[in-house]
């Protein structure tokens, strides 16, 4: 009997948050790895976008596959046809005929879910339409993984946060948040101020404490979203609700990443850990991430996000998530806090996928490792490369590039360069890749390669 992944890769944020994304509606390609399911040929896929997807970069992730036809076969393409930087579930809610469509390839199959990007009411109303379980949390239980729901459950586990303040819902309260903690810090802090429901570090403000004054909005505060203004932002927080905290900018601050899933019977599995790579102002935007986190905080990491992890099954969550953290040098032990939950797959999810599946690597948790033929993969992997240079370029080209220089992966040794976000390459120039070696100079050499390989074929 088949059983049946409905893929819903909805990035269901607030519009204004979406907007900040350069070609944001091709962000719901980076699911297709799940393709890679099709392996088994008691699998079938509905993948669903808002776009239609280009068939080369259909055929590129089944090429990965044994029998690629015979997948093809077993897979579904469902799209809307709506460019629209909105929710896909929100586009979905409005065209019944085509939830009747998506439940009647259900029909008849032994088992079903729905795989979310993230869970909101719409994913929920989405599932019980076509009559499938959800694999994520309940609606209700979401709040625990926004930045104040995220200070919460590390309190709740012992996890050290930074100083501050959560469940702001007001610029008055936000203002007697960021006061009390210039009392508290010392001279020449900085703060951050964090809405609750931002991603990719794009719904966030620096704010410079020596500064401070009466009313915040007299402040000197800088946007970390360029289209960013008070207006927009004053009605975020009255909507959705922020936190305030210090913003640490010791030299050689690290942001490692945990990601983990709790099953269906409630049983935490440790997934990954990641060192992100951050950019732009004050280093507050996610750019890429490298496997593993590095040894000296690594187990550390695992230790706390286990400990959240718990607190979080104990609430009932299920579903894949991950935990951000700040690593701060310095004295005889590294400091540690906590940043935030995301209650949702990551920007690290499906490099880790990706490569898992790809290699038939297994994640050891003590080691932090993951091993394929007997030895460690390492990877570097972005979501932003992105160069003017790139414009034109199709995503046919740019995967033939990647093969006449040798760096497409190669199943003998496991390793070589996976482009994701190729959508968004010929229009915008920006793609995604997951570089994969057996060292991480390796990695970063192959991500170099890789760089010029697609520069040099652009006509």
């Amino acid at each position: 009997m088949i059983t049946t992944m409905v893929v819903l890769p909805s990035l269901t944020f607030p519009v204004k948050e979406l907007r900040k994304i350069v070609a944001i509606q091709h962000y719901e390609e980076r699911m297709l790895c799940w393709l890679l399911e099709l392996s088994d040929p008691d699998v079938q896929v509905i993948y669903v976008s808002s776009v239609r997807i280009n068939p080369a970069i259909i055929d590129y992730y089944l090429g990965f596959l044994d029998d690629p036809v015979n997948a093809a076969e077993r897979l579904h393409l469902v799209s809307v046809d709506d460019v629209e930087p909105r929710p896909l579930s929100a586009k979905l809610l409005e065209r019944p005929e085509v939830l009747a469509d998506i439940r009647g390839l259900v029909f008849g199959t032994s088992a079903a879910c729905v795989l979310p990007f993230n869970v909101t009411a719409l994913e929920a109303e989405v599932a019980r339409i076509i009559e499938v379980p959800l694999y994520g949390p309940r609606p209700d239980l979401i709040p625990l993984g926004s930045k104040s729901g995220s200070r919460t459950i590390a309190r709740e586990a012992g996890v050290p946060i930074l100083p501050g303040a959560e469940d702001l819902t007001s610029v008055e309260e936000v203002e007697r948040a960021l006061f009390r903690l210039k009392e508290d810090l010392p001279a020449g802090v900085s703060a951050v101020i964090k809405l609750n429901n931002g991603f990719s570090g794009q719904g966030n403000a620096i704010v410079e404490l020596d500064d401070l004054t009466t009313p915040l909005t007299g402040s000197s505060v800088t946007f970390c979203a360029r289209e960013e203004t008070w207006a927009s932002f004053k009605d975020t927080i009255i909507r959705e609700g922020a936190v305030v905290e210090e913003l640490v900018r010791s030299p050689g601050v690290l942001s490692p990443s945990v990601q983990m899933k709790i099953t269906s019977d409630h049983r935490l599995e440790m997934l990954s850990t990641h060192d992100q790579i951050l950019g732009g102002l004050e280093d507050q935007v996610y750019l890429g991430c490298r496997f593993p986190a590095s040894r000296p905080y690594r187990t550390a990491i695992q230790d706390h996000a286990r400990r959240m992890g718990e607190a979080l099954a104990s609430r009932g969550v299920i579903g894949s998530f991950g935990i951000d953290f700040i690593v701060v040098p310095g004295g005889a032990e590294l400091r540690i806090y906590v940043s935030e939950i995301n209650l949702r797959l990551g920007g690290t999810s499906h490099p880790f996928y990706t490569v898992s599946r790809l290699t038939g690597g297994r994640y050891d948790v003590g080691s932090g490792e993951l091993t394929a033929g007997g030895r460690p993969k390492l990877y570097i992997a972005t979501d932003n490369l992105q160069s003017r240079k790139l414009i034109g370029l199709s995503a046919s080209e740019a995967i033939g590039a990647l093969e006449r220089r040798g760096l497409g992966y190669d199943q003998t040794s496991r390793s070589g360069v996976v482009l994701h976000l190729l959508g968004a390459l010929e229009r915008y120039g920006k793609a995604g890749a997951t570089c994969i070696g057996d060292s991480a100079e390796e990695a970063d050499a192959m991500y170099a390669g890789m760089v010029c390989a697609l520069e040099d074929a652009v006509v």
